[in-house]
């Protein structure tokens, strides 16, 4: 990495990108709407190897509440890039995913994203504790026994 990262913690989830010719802009770079694309493509990714045979893409209890994205270098059609996603923080009825879109190849950090997620009850249509079964697998799938948070 480059010293632009901010992770605190190990990456355990890499997701490798495909960049196509639409999304680049007549800059010749990758559209700054595109990132956000490729974000979410790399949270489902993140989920379901989080949750695995868990994750129900029909009632799924997370929605994101804040996106921030810092652009820190052009990305351009011939890249190899990959988007990282890790869990930053744990909160009570919220959790941050720390994204960085990153060139394979040289390791450098395009542009770095921070994703406010909060944990929905979609009976009650309000934000509620984080289950504990999420807490779990969280905790499991990125080697942080505290963020279980019992």
């Amino acid at each position: 990495m480059n010293e632009k990262t901010t992770a605190q913690y190990p990456f355990h989830c890499a997701t490798p990108m495909q960049l196509r010719f639409n999304d680049i802009d007549t800059l010749g770079h990758l559209n700054n709407t595109v990132y956000f694309e490729l974000f979410d493509l790399a949270k489902g990714d993140y989920f379901s190897r989080v949750r695995g045979d868990k994750m129900d893409w029909n009632h799924v209890p997370i929605m994101a509440a804040n996106i921030n994205c810092n652009f820190l270098a052009q990305t351009y059609f011939d890249e190899h890039v990959e988007v990282l996603t890790q869990l930053e923080r744990m909160g009570d009825k919220s959790f941050t995913l720390l994204q960085q879109l990153v060139n394979v190849d040289s390791g450098e950090v395009k542009c770095e994203c921070r994703t406010i997620m909060v944990y929905f009850d979609l009976d009650q249509r309000q934000p509620t504790r984080v289950a504990q079964d999420w807490r779990d697998d969280l905790a499991q799938f990125e080697q942080r026994p505290e963020l279980r948070g019992e």
